[in-house]
């Protein structure tokens, strides 16, 4: 398989640029529904703002950011757009979030030479396309994942080939924080004083999957370059779906939203365990009376989590007109990907921890005066990484006096 992988870094912050480039040195941080962060600028991103903080807590990591309301049917138009682009060079197009999509390149290209060739000419068609101020960054490979890798490493208007017999060697030395694992496994891989990709592609199969299970074991063969997901292009994207009928039936909101939870909850762990989410949930409910009633739900960001797709089918459910009682429930999971890594600096380095934890403490100074002593947080250190349990490889150090 011959895959390239374009991604427009910071791309929603990107696009507010390009219709004013006088923003183009200063912090941005995009505002979407609900009063969350939408996107952000590298800027932004580099003082701590991630997607999904409230408005409030972005104006606290970066007092000199502007917030801007993101416009969201501008984005979704631009990315079309890319997408039709790209779909001009192969019909094998996978999204993998906003502004960002996998191309199968199959046998457009042969060999290392002609994949260099034909990814700066997709880059340079982009470019132009769509602004300066859009500009991709590619990565090359023969998988998905070491492809996206070589992007994300990768500065915008660059591409990075990687051959296949140099594979494991670029990942080896990347963090873990790009593998597309859930929040509580990565802090888990973090106790267990594991930071690389090589130290996670080294563990026995065995443990992986006891102690990760199948996400883990996927991550697994991506960390050591054999990932062997295919493209899927989105005329073939897949779409989940299960459906239960009552023998009596219902008009409580609760347990019609526990009917869903167990018809929704097997789905979800489908996708998780092959490193996937959904971009929309969709509803229909039959009534007594013969009548039905739908409903659809976009998500902002592909999710997996239970909680928040049960939490949007609840609020699908609030939003129908009820005439009679439900006698059955169909839910469909749809607009499925790959899940995309959120945050790419999970474990920083020594010294740009340190340096963070000083401008804490500075602010927490500011903030509370004399109450709050300097140096009181502490770090985390590695004191005994070659000790055979995790917990005694962990230590801790008093913060440095701001």
């Amino acid at each position: 398989m011959s895959v390239l992988y374009c991604t427009i870094p910071h791309f929603t912050a990107a696009l507010a640029r390009r219709h004013h480039p006088d923003w183009m040195t200063e912090p941005l941080v995009l505002i979407g529904p609900e009063e969350r962060v939408f996107g952000v600028s590298a800027e932004a991103a580099a003082c701590g703002v991630a997607t999904g903080m409230t408005a409030r807590m972005a104006q606290v990591h970066c007092p000199e950011a502007h917030l801007l309301d993101a416009d969201l049917a501008r984005c979704r138009a631009e990315q079309e757009a890319l997408f039709q682009l790209l779909e001009k060079a192969s019909s094998r197009v996978e999204p993998h979030g906003w502004g960002a999509a996998y191309v199968d390149l199959g046998d457009l290209v042969r060999g290392h030479a002609d994949a260099v060739t034909f990814c700066g000419e997709v880059g340079r068609a982009v470019r132009q396309e769509l602004g300066e101020a859009l500009q991709p960054a590619l990565g090359w490979d023969s998988s998905k994942f070491t492809a996206q890798a070589a992007a994300r490493r990768t500065p915008p208007g660059r591409l990075r080939a990687v051959d296949a017999v140099r594979e494991r060697g670029f990942l080896k030395p990347l963090p873990v924080s790009l593998l597309p694992l859930a929040g509580d496994t990565l802090q888990r891989l973090c106790f267990l004083g594991l930071r690389s990709l090589g130290q996670y592609a080294a563990l026995p199969q065995a443990a992986v999957w006891q102690q990760f299970g199948r996400a883990g074991m996927v991550a697994h063969r991506c960390a050591r370059g054999e990932d062997d997901r295919p493209i899927v292009p989105r005329w073939q994207a897949p779409h989940l779906a299960a459906e239960v009928e009552f023998e009596t039936p219902l008009v409580e909101r609760a347990r019609l939203v526990a009917a869903l939870r167990h018809l929704v909850s097997p789905l979800l762990a489908e996708l998780r365990g092959n490193l996937q989410a959904c971009g929309q949930v969709c509803l229909t409910v039959r009534f007594e009376d013969g009548s039905a009633r739908e409903r659809a739900r976009a998500f902002l960001f592909p999710v997996a989590d239970e909680e928040r797709v049960v939490r949007a089918m609840d609020q699908l459910l609030a939003g129908m007109s009820w005439q009679a009682a439900a006698t059955a429930l169909v839910v469909s999971l749809a607009q499925i990907q790959d899940v995309v890594a959120e945050q790419l600096t999970l474990f920083p380095l020594e010294d740009e921890h340190a340096t963070r934890l000083q401008e804490v403490e500075r602010y927490l100074a500011a903030r509370f005066g004399p109450s709050f002593k300097a140096g009181r947080l502490r770090q985390a250190v590695m004191a005994q990484p070659g000790a055979p349990l995790a917990e005694w490889r962990i230590g801790w150090r008093e913060g440095e006096k701001a």
